[in-house]
C-alpha cells in the first residue's frame, strides 16, 4: 500500500519514539493528513537505584533500555517495511545507532553539541571547509532556510564501536526575527538533492509525537496525564486502550467520510464540531444513545467503500 508515500523520507516510513510521563516509551508512525498513530509501546521498568540518577541520565537509560525491547517487536510486526527512526538528541549515541543497524533502519536524530560535543566541534569545523555545500530555500511566508551538511564524519562511541555518520543543519530566519539553528545526525545520504527532504520529512516532524500525539491525548478529553489507577497492570491496560481510542478518533477526524458530510453543510470538520474533543464526545454519545442500523456495517452489493485520509 502507498498510504505513507507523502511522508516517506527517501523511501522510508518515519517512525518517532519518545517517552511519556506514564513511564512508557511510545513509537508512532507519521502518516499523511497529520496522522501520528501508535504502533508500539514499551513500559519502562525502574531498576534499583534509579531514583538516585540525575534526571537527564535517568530518562536516557530508561528509554534506551525500553527501546531494546520495543525495536525487535516493531521489526517482527513490520519485517519488510523500510523505516526511518526519528528522535530527539537522547538517541544520538552509539547504543541507538547499534539498534538502528541491527534492525536495518535508517535514522535521523537531533544533533546538539551538548550530547556529542567532540563530533559537534568536528562538524562545525568541517562546514567551513565545504562552503559550496549549501542549499537555500525561500518559503512563501518570507522565511529563509539555509541548509548545509557534511558527510562521512567518524565517531567512536563509549564501547569503542566506530561509526560513519552524516550531519546537516538548517539556519532558519523568519521575517523580522533572528535566525534559529536546527541540526541532525543521520545515516541517510546527504547531497544537494536530498538535504531538504531529510530535514523537512525526517528532522522536523520529530516534535509531532508530542504536539499531535501526547498533547492531543492529554487535552482532547482522553486525559492521558490522569492517574486512573495505582495498580501498574491496570494502568498499563488503560494506557493501551487509550492508544486504540486515539487511533480510532484520528481515523474519524482525518477520514474523507466525515469531511464530505460536513462539507455538504459548508463547514470543515473542526468548524462543525468546534473542537476535536467534541468530535470524540459526539461519537461517544452516538454509541450510547443510538442503535446503528445493520446497513451501516454492510457495504452496498458490488461496490467497494473506501475512506481516504484528508491530505489537504
Amino acid at each position: 500500500m502507498k498510504v505513507f508515500e507523502p511522508t516517506r523520507v527517501l523511501g522510508h516510513v518515519p517512525l518517532i519514539t519518545d517517552g511519556t510521563g506514564h513511564q512508557v516509551l511510545e513509537a508512532k508512525f507519521v502518516g499523511p493528513a497529520g496522522l501520528v498513530s501508535s504502533v508500539g509501546s514499551a513500559f519502562i521498568e525502574n531498576e534499583p537505584g534509579w531514583e538516585q540518577l540525575p534526571a537527564d541520565e535517568r530518562k536516557q537509560q530508561c528509554e534506551l533500555k525500553a527501546m531494546d525491547a520495543l525495536a525487535p517487536a516493531l521489526k517482527r510486526d513490520y519485517p519488510q517495511l523500510k523505516i526511518c527512526w526519528l528522535g530527539d538528541a537522547l538517541w544520538a549515541c552509539g547504543r541507538a545507532f547499534a539498534i538502528a543497524r541491527a534492525h536495518g533502519w535508517a535514522f535521523v536524530f537531533t544533533f546538539k553539541g551538548g550530547r556529542l560535543p567532540g563530533l559537534w566541534r568536528e562538524f562545525q569545523a568541517l562546514l567551513r571547509l565545504v562552503p559550496e555545500q549549501v542549499v537555500t530555500v525561500d518559503l512563501p511566508d518570507g522565511t529563509r532556510q539555509e541548509y548545509r551538511w557534511v558527510n562521512r564524519l567518524d565517531y567512536e562511541d563509549s564501547e569503542q564501536r566506530r561509526w560513519t555518520l552524516n550531519a546537516l543543519q538548517c539556519r532558519e530566519t523568519p521575517p523580522g526575527e533572528g535566525p534559529k539553528l536546527f541540526a541532525w545526525v543521520t545515516g541517510l545520504p546527504l547531497s544537494r538533492q536530498t538535504v531538504v527532504e531529510v530535514a523537512t520529512r525526517g528532522g522536523r516532524p520529530r516534535w509531532r509525537i508530542e504536539n499531535e500525539g501526547f498533547n492531543r491525548q492529554k487535552n482532547s478529553g482522553m486525559r492521558l496525564e490522569h492517574v486512573y489507577s495505582t495498580d501498574p497492570d491496570k494502568l498499563r491496560v488503560y494506557y493501551l486502550w487509550l492508544q486504540i481510542a486515539h487511533l480510532l478518533l484520528l481515523l474519524v477526524e482525518k477520514g474523507s467520510l466525515l469531511r464530505r458530510l460536513t462539507a455538504a453543510w459548508g463547514q470543515t470538520v473542526l468548524g462543525w464540531f468546534g473542537s476535536w474533543e467534541n468530535v470524540g464526545q459526539r461519537l461517544l454519545e452516538s454509541l450510547r444513545n443510538w442503535a446503528w442500523p445493520e446497513e451501516s456495517f454492510t457495504p452496498p452489493a458490488g461496490k467497494a467503500t473506501r475512506i481516504g485520509l484528508d491530505s489537504s
